[in-house]
């Protein structure tokens, strides 16, 4: 990189009777004058070089790739505010693609460049305070080389139009094959048949019961306000999410809000937590033992005593939940079934079903499907038994 001292020295011209300097960066040349005499202008000729070199005041492919994602951030969060999204923008752009590629030019970024990123990414080790590794992986997952992709394609999308990049990678840079899949820890039938046989009194052990026969995103479940139950149709409306750091979100994407058709078993459920917290006078249905909103570290910690209690998978979460009610029914649904009940983006496949489904429609088709489902015979046999 280029430092003040390594810039050229202006020569002057008194024909014309200005300063010029002349150089050459990357096959490029550029002059820079001043008709300001003496040493002051012999200033300002070097100012302002370093000035195009450092800052790209030649246009907006000359700037730092560290820069222009500066602002790519800035933008995003003018347009889209503080979510989700942009602290992943913001987390893996830092750790992975400017700690790698900074310092470059954004015109001078080539497919081999931003391939490097997503085949060098190593995982970052996480430390305890007292400085020892824990969670130390050799690779990162698919998942999340996956992440760092789709940093590097949004960055591309917004900067191609404005000039800081020459194209779009997203057709030709690639997870490598070698990286592995995280598998998710998933309840079988018999552990699912523990869970509800055998309730242990949890203040969010409905909270659990209720994403195992959804299959509602935790946030999802923690979201739901006693407005969003309408017991005379059986339905009920996701239209918002708690997330880890405790904020309310409008959900995932704009699929999320959606409205299911409830089975009488999970109508059982919701009618006996509202029964239970009535005395709160909360607004949420799974509030928290003050009535206040409810928190996902709570429900994290529920998960764990259940697993410890029932002795099941040490792997399970609360989100592997929702992989364990896809994996049992998922086999007695239709994909457009699926979407609807998932709140999946149209992203995950070609299909573009969504929209308001009716209660009369796939809601209601979703709800008949599901209540033949081995998972839904375990939840009625507790059912039967009470």
């Amino acid at each position: 990189m280029y430092q003040h001292r390594d810039i050229p020295q202006p020569k002057w011209g008194a024909k014309n009777k200005k300063w010029v300097l002349s150089i050459m960066i990357d096959g490029k040349r550029k002059q820079f004058v001043s008709r300001t005499p003496k040493m002051p202008g012999k200033r300002e000729c070097r100012e302002r070089c370093l000035e195009w070199i450092e800052n790209g005041s030649n246009g907006n492919g000359n700037k730092k790739l560290s820069a222009a994602y500066e602002q790519f951030i800035h933008d995003y969060h003018t347009r889209c505010g503080d979510n989700e999204q942009i602290r992943q923008l913001k987390s893996l752009g830092k750790l992975y693609i400017i700690s790698k590629l900074g310092d470059k030019r954004c015109d001078n970024i080539t497919i081999d460049d931003w391939q490097s990123v997503l085949s060098e990414a190593k995982p970052i080790p996480k430390l305890r305070k007292d400085g020892s590794e824990y969670d130390h992986r050799d690779h990162l997952s698919k998942k999340y080389l996956t992440n760092i992709r789709g940093c590097i394609v949004s960055f591309c999308k917004w900067g191609l139009p404005r000039g800081y990049v020459k194209f779009n990678p997203s057709d030709q840079i690639y997870i490598p094959k070698s990286a592995p899949t995280i598998g998710k820890g998933i309840l079988q039938l018999s552990d699912i048949e523990k869970v509800f046989q055998h309730p242990l009194g949890l203040w969010y052990e409905r909270a659990v019961m209720l994403e195992i026969l959804t299959g509602l995103r935790p946030g999802e479940v923690l979201g739901l306000q006693r407005q969003d139950y309408d017991k005379k149709s059986g339905t009920i409306t996701i239209q918002r999410s708690i997330n880890t750091r405790g904020i309310v979100t409008s959900g995932k994407n704009k699929n999320a809000h959606r409205m299911l058709a409830l089975t009488d078993e999970v109508r059982s459920i919701i009618e006996e937590q509202l029964k239970e917290t009535d005395y709160l006078d909360s607004e949420w249905i799974f509030c928290s033992r003050i009535g206040t909103m409810p928190s996902q570290e709570s429900l994290r910690d529920t998960v764990k005593i259940i697993v410890r209690k029932h002795d099941l998978p040490d792997d399970i979460t609360p989100y592997s939940l929702r992989h364990t009610f896809y994996s049992h029914t998922e086999a007695y649904l239709p994909d457009r079934i699926i979407k609807t009940i998932f709140g999946h983006s149209e992203k995950t496949d070609g299909h573009s079903i969504y929209g308001a489904h009716s209660i009369d429609g796939e809601a209601q088709e979703a709800a008949r499907r599901l209540s033949v489902t081995p998972l839904y015979k375990i939840a009625n046999r507790k059912e039967n038994a009470e």
